[in-house]
């Protein structure tokens, strides 16, 4: 759906659809038709529905070929993909991820052939004029040896594609850099710094006068409240550091953490599919529970439903949350906000069904908009 604010700003407001499998493009039709559909008819939302997809490797791929079916399945049902996950490379849904969500980084050169197929699927799917993103990893992990140069050069490529898809299609699309624990690009300082020290610098000297505008219009960053929360980074104050620096935040991911004041609280939470980074307050971290050896208080990286106060028996950030969330509205520091609960099947305790679910925290973000002095259009 879409908010409409003060002067008749619109926000898209869609959720992420890493929830479901989306290794093929008939797993990311069947949860368009099975879970978006039914969820647009739960929020009574009569006019379009944002879309935030998500497309593997494979998904993308095939794509190509079949880029008119997923086209005819978002206009049949009123749907429109306004932005996409392109941060998980393959099997998200794999018996076990963890680490392997990292590769190939953004060192591999298969990272930016994936991306690109994702960024001309994306504006072909959108109007002439529209502006959309799609999330990618961090760069690489943080032990990871890529030489940043190398990093920076396949970025300006990417930089040099996506002009051309825009020159070709006429919708800009935007690749949002996502900081995460334990990646190379961890909280808005480090994303500031890379921002300032390496990549606009190596820009201004391959495109001269115009450069950073040039890559403003086309690389941001994809701000996650829970990886900020872990970070005990406040999310407010990475929308004014962004902001500040002038690097577009092309969507903001409304997601939760877990806070315990034991690290023995959170082993109902350990589990064998995704990494759960955990971060003490004073920066000593685990990239992985259980966070042994960690004085609390403490934070993990576990995606839980936004709406949520605590989840068994232990506390979210969700008033960091609530905070960034107000902090980018009240600023106009994006036009995209995305929900993220993508551990929804690894979830120790769940009530009601994945619809449900989903339904409550478009609700939560909805009355927090409304304090905001937004609403859904009509």
């Amino acid at each position: 759906m879409w908010l409409v604010g003060p002067g008749g700003r619109r926000v898209a407001l869609c959720y992420s659809m890493n929830v479901h499998p989306g290794e093929g493009l008939d797993d990311v039709l069947v949860a368009l038709r099975e879970t978006v559909v039914p969820l647009k008819a739960r929020l009574a939302c009569p006019g379009p529905f944002a879309v935030g997809l998500r497309l593997a490797r494979r998904a993308a791929e095939e794509a190509e070929e079949r880029a008119h079916e997923l086209q005819a399945a978002l206009e049949d049902a009123g749907l429109q993909a306004v932005t996409a996950n392109a941060f998980p490379y393959g099997d998200f849904h794999a018996a076990r991820v963890k680490e392997a969500v990292y590769r190939p980084d953004w060192s591999d050169a298969r990272r930016a052939v994936y991306s690109l197929r994702v960024a001309v699927l994306l504006a072909a799917l959108n109007p002439k004029g529209a502006q959309v993103s799609f999330s990618t990893l961090p760069l690489c992990a943080r032990d990871s040896q890529a030489p940043v140069n190398a990093l920076v050069g396949r970025l300006l490529e990417m930089l040099n594609t996506l002009q051309a898809v825009e020159r070709k299609s006429g919708v800009r699309v935007r690749l949002a850099l996502e900081p995460e624990p334990f990646c190379r690009l961890e909280t808005a300082t480090d994303t500031v710094a890379f921002f300032q020290d390496h990549l606009l610098p190596a820009c201004r000297a391959r495109y001269g006068r115009g450069a950073e505008d040039l890559a403003r219009a086309h690389l941001g960053v994809c701000l996650d409240t829970c990886h900020h929360a872990v970070m005990w980074e406040r999310g407010a104050g990475a929308v004014d550091a962004y902001r500040a620096a002038g690097i577009p935040i092309a969507k903001l991911q409304l997601s939760s953490a877990l806070e315990a004041a034991d690290p023995a609280a959170l082993a109902p939470f350990a589990e064998p599919r995704y990494l759960h980074q955990v971060v003490a307050r004073g920066g000593e971290g685990r990239i992985d529970l259980p966070g042994e050896g960690l004085e609390g208080p403490v934070r993990c990286h576990f995606h839980v439903p936004i709406h949520t106060e605590e989840v068994g028996g232990v506390r979210t950030t969700r008033d960091d949350l609530a905070a960034t969330l107000r902090q980018a509205l009240a600023t106009e520091a994006t036009a995209c906000l995305e929900i993220e609960t993508y551990t929804w099947d690894v979830l120790p305790v769940r009530e009601g069904s994945l619809v449900e679910s989903l339904g409550q925290e478009y609700r939560w973000v909805l009355g927090e908009a409304r304090a905001c002095g937004f609403a859904p259009e009509s």
